[in-house]
Formats: structure tokens, sequence, C-alpha cells
């Protein structure tokens, strides 16, 4: 790998991982400034810690974002390097593995939910819902989302993912949108709704939309949410998803 990125896969063997394929793989790792992994064992693994700081010590990461119990090896490795995260997030894993409940209220007959497929015609429209996300949910503590940040992320979502909008008012109020659509699970993200139009079920509406298209095509639904979010919680909660691990991300 080269200095500014790479790709390890975490095996049996000592020191600086090597590929390898079969059954000794026990991990992957993937870095382009952001560190992504994947070791589901990460706490059974002898000499884990002091692999990775072997990997990781002519590495750049600017961002690590993955599950906890390999993130927290990962930031210890890290950490003996002299390299401790400014800013940390923490998550809860959320599933849903059966229908979602609907709201406990219909929609008025001014509201409407739309499905969003055009980077054309609906970037501006949801550009404002979209930097008031990012900058709650996603963007480290004092980091401003610039408009040329969110436009891309909008335009890769309405191109490859599934995004509805609720209109109220004669304006977008609330959107929510996929992240990834894997062969068994897709992962919802991006829902959000302005403050002003808030303990309206609104986002309860939007995530059952895309729940009950989702779970037609025999997939299942995950979400990551701030362990702190409470009313967010409690919603998820309510339409039935259910909290089976632990994910961070960690700002360098």
């Amino acid at each position: 790998p080269s200095r500014a990125s790479g790709t390890a896969v975490v095996s049996d063997s000592p020191g600086v991982p090597e590929a390898l394929e079969g059954p000794q793989i026990k991990g992957i790792l993937y870095l382009d400034k952001t560190l992504l992994y994947c070791i589901p064992d990460a706490d059974k693994l002898d000499g884990l810690e002091q692999t990775l700081t072997d990997f990781l010590k002519d590495k750049q990461v600017s961002c690590l974002n993955g599950e906890s119990t390999a993130g927290i090896i990962l930031l210890d490795a890290l950490d003996k390097l002299g390299r401790k995260p400014y800013q940390t997030n923490h998550y809860n894993t959320m599933t849903l593995q059966a229908s979602p409940l609907p709201p406990p209220e219909a929609l008025s007959c001014d509201d409407e939910i739309k499905r969003c497929a055009s980077p054309e015609l609906d970037t501006e429209l949801l550009l404002q819902l979209q930097k008031m996300y990012m900058a709650k949910e996603v963007a480290p503590a004092g980091k401003q989302v610039t408009d040329l940040e969110a436009t891309a992320q909008l335009k890769s979502i309405l191109k490859d993912q599934l995004c509805f909008a609720l209109w109220a008012d004669g304006e977008i109020v609330a959107k929510a949108n996929t992240n990834a659509i894997g062969f068994n699970y897709v992962q919802l993200g991006g829902v959000y709704t302005h403050p002003l139009y808030r303990k309206n079920y609104y986002a309860w509406h939007l995530v059952y939309t895309i729940c009950t298209r989702v779970l037609k095509t025999g997939r299942k639904i995950s979400l990551f949410v701030k362990e702190k979010n409470n009313p967010a919680h409690a919603l998820y909660e309510r339409i039935g998803f259910t909290t089976f691990g632990k994910y961070e991300i960690a700002y360098f």
C-alpha cells in the first residue's frame, strides 16, 4: 500500500498484514484517508492491536468509520502512534426485519410524499434540508457544510438511491433516503424534518414509505442513530427497529 492509502487483510501471520486467501482471512481494512474496516471477531484476535499499529504507522488517517469493537482497538493503535481524534461520534446500529408499524395519524390533505429521483430537478429543492441534516448529523463540530458538499452528496443520492420528500404548505419540509443498497440489507439515512414542522409524524411517514418499499424486495433495513438522540431512538423503536450493535466515526 502507498503512504496515503492502502488495503490490508488481517491474518494469523505476525507483523504487517499480507494478502491471503481462504479461511485465514480475519478482517479487511480499506484506507483512503478515511479508514473503513470489517473485523468480525476483533476482540478474539491475539496481537491485533500491534498488527494494526504496524500497518498504520506510515498512513494518513483523517476519519475512522465502523463497528465499535474493532474501532476501539484501531483507536488504541492510533493512540500508540500519537494520534488522537478531536471528535468521536457514537451510534447504535438498528435493524428492521418485519413489517413496520404505520404512523398513528394520516397526513393532512395538503401534505404529500413524493419520490425525488432527478439530480437536475430535485437537487436545488432539497439542498437546504440536506445542509441542515449534514450539519446536525454528519459534519464534525464547528465545520461548515458548503453548498458544494451538500450538492455533491445529493446528486449521488438522487442518482443511485431511494429518496422521498414530504411537501407541506407548498414546500419540502422533510426528507429521507437510503445510503446503501446491498443484496440482503438496505441502509436508511438522511432522515430530517425542518424544526418548524416537527411533531407531525412526518419522519415516521417517510421512514414507513421507504421501509414498506424495501421489504417488498426481500431485503431488510438497517440504520445508524446517535446514542444521545433519544427522540430518534424512540421513533425507530415505535416503528419496529431493534438495536443490535454499536458504530462510531472518529475525526482526526
